[in-house]
């Protein structure tokens, strides 16, 4: 599994007052300013202490520039709007699920929203694990002329990487519709028609992720030609590089370039821990997620605790493997490595469990934990792995008399 998280948040950076891209609560720094740099340590602590207001989301705001007709709110004192009016559109972040990316498009065109508003936007829509509307929306600014004409270098550039990295962000949750089989009347057509059409769906599957990652690769070539020292971008050719399991070109670009030139910032120290993960140097995976966790405690998130306990597993460190995915798991409920990670590590203690009762009470909080995942997320294939396994030695033996004849495919019974 990657547990490499792809979502690049956009805010204001207090000690500048400009928009600069940043990939965590915290700034990112320039790579070849050094005062930047500098205010951006300064306000690390301030940033941490607002990061309960990006955990659980902002409101999008969007001027009305336009004349209307319709019911329009007007902008509170405390906020800033470009519009003459004073009318604005406000979108909370319980409401971006109901709303097509094509209707919100339209809205964000027809106001003539900054770029920033179209960032804000697909954000949203990724924090509600929603990454296919959130690409489809910043696909519709970047293809957009008039949206990306009038913007300056360093909004189209933080568009065309946020496009690529959300770009990635799909495939790597990328899923195809096993579609449906017409088979025979024998169960040995109807099985090879299943297989095939498994076979298929997995093709398509796996030529529908290409796609989105030499789209993503076209957006930061684009974004490259614009600016070729811009961090986010070296973030997103490192994301690219790992999920194609190039290792030794993701460690160039998040150890060689972002780390070297902007410190330890928080994608780039997850991104080389996967890549340590991936070269089996478990121990190096776990230092340098202890080290993310340990300076970015809140915006680190789940993902890293269950990269974390995953390295802590395979160097047999199982209490501690155990005790990250739980913390993982009331981080972030619905994170179903977490879920799982816990599930499997109960599991493996159940031979231990000498008591009936304390035996049946943890192998139920086991189906328990893993059927919670399988809400979450009904097209895991690990999840459902595991749910075979449970309903196969949860099969209980009928008492019954079958007859069938030879040359027969039809099997009677008797139960």
């Amino acid at each position: 599994p990657n547990y490499f998280s792809c979502q690049i948040l956009l805010k204001k950076s207090k000690a500048t007052g400009m928009m600069d891209p940043v990939t965590s609560d915290e700034d990112l720094p320039s790579s070849n300013n050094k005062a930047q740099q500098e205010d951006g340590a300064d306000n690390a602590n301030k940033d941490k202490d607002d990061g309960d207001d990006d955990q659980h989301g902002q409101s999008l705001i969007i001027p009305v520039t336009t004349s209307t007709n319709g019911n329009n709110y007007t902008a509170p004192k405390d906020r800033t709007s470009s519009s003459s009016s004073g009318l604005f559109i406000e979108i909370f972040p319980e409401e971006i699920s109901s709303i097509r990316p094509t209707n919100l498009s339209n809205v964000l065109r027809d106001e003539r929203a900054p770029l920033k508003s179209w960032c804000d936007a697909s954000l949203l829509y990724m924090k509600a694990k929603r990454e296919k509307e959130g690409c489809e929306l910043l696909n519709a600014a970047v293809d957009s002329d008039d949206v990306m004409s009038g913007s300056n270098t360093n909004d189209r550039l933080r568009v065309l990487t946020s496009a690529g990295i959300a770009a990635l962000a799909q495939a790597n949750r990328q899923i195809t519709d096993g579609g449906s089989s017409e088979g025979g009347a024998g169960g040995m057509n109807l099985l090879e028609n299943l297989l095939e059409s498994s076979k298929a769906a997995e093709k398509r599957d796996e030529d529908q992720k290409e796609e989105l990652r030499a789209l993503a690769d076209a957006r930061f070539t684009k974004a490259d030609n614009i600016n070729q020292v811009n961090p986010m971008t070296w973030i997103g050719r490192g994301m690219l590089n790992l999920v194609q399991n190039r290792l030794d070109q993701a460690r160039f670009f998040f150890e060689n370039l972002t780390l070297r030139e902007c410190g330890e910032i928080l994608p780039a120290l997850i991104g080389m821990a996967a890549v340590k993960y991936l070269e089996k140097d478990y121990a190096g995976a776990q230092e340098l997620y202890g080290r993310a966790m340990k300076k970015y405690p809140k915006v680190s998130g789940a993902a890293t605790r269950v990269g974390f306990g995953m390295a802590c597993y395979r160097l047999g460190q199982i209490d501690r493997a155990k005790a990250a995915f739980r913390r993982a798991h009331d981080m972030d409920p619905e994170n179903v490595e977490a879920l799982v990670g816990i599930a499997v590590l109960e599991m493996g203690s159940l031979d231990d469990v000498l008591d009936p009762r304390e035996y049946r009470a943890k192998a139920e909080n086991v189906i328990k934990m893993i059927s919670m995942a399988n809400l979450v997320d009904h097209t895991n294939a690990m999840v459902q792995n595991h749910l075979a396994n449970h309903y196969f030695w949860k099969w209980t033996p009928v008492p019954g008399m079958v007859e069938m004849e030879r040359g027969s495919n039809v099997v009677r019974g008797n139960m």
